[in-house]
């Protein structure tokens, strides 16, 4: 089964993050830092980018896990952020990651 996170859903109106349960936290960070770093590779306009290898293993979303397999993710013309796990069945999207504190996009100033 897919994860398909907001990350709006984590923050409150300033963007900063909401007071969460731990099960919520352990699953924003691993969220967070697939977003940065896929956003980092991201040059305008965007278009969509190869598979970023993500230092995260699968079972940091979740303590229970025992997979030991690397998460692997892009960023899509439809600016949604593709995460999978290059071992087991884990997959998932990010939207509305855009403009949030964890975006490292290297945005072109005209």
């Amino acid at each position: 089964m897919a994860l398909k996170a907001d990350l709006k859903h984590f923050l409150d109106e300033e963007g900063k993050v909401l007071a969460l349960t731990e099960q919520a936290e352990t699953v924003f960070k691993f969220l967070s830092e697939i977003v940065m770093s896929v956003s980092k590779h991201i040059k305008q306009p965007l278009i969509e980018i190869d598979l970023v290898a993500v230092d995260l293993k699968c079972n940091t979303r979740a303590e229970q896990l025992t997979c030991d397999g690397n998460i692997e993710a892009r960023c899509i013309s439809t600016r949604v952020i593709e995460w999978h796990c290059d071992t087991c069945e884990a997959v998932g999207t990010i939207s509305n990651w855009q403009g949030s504190m964890w975006d490292k996009q290297q945005h072109t100033i005209h």
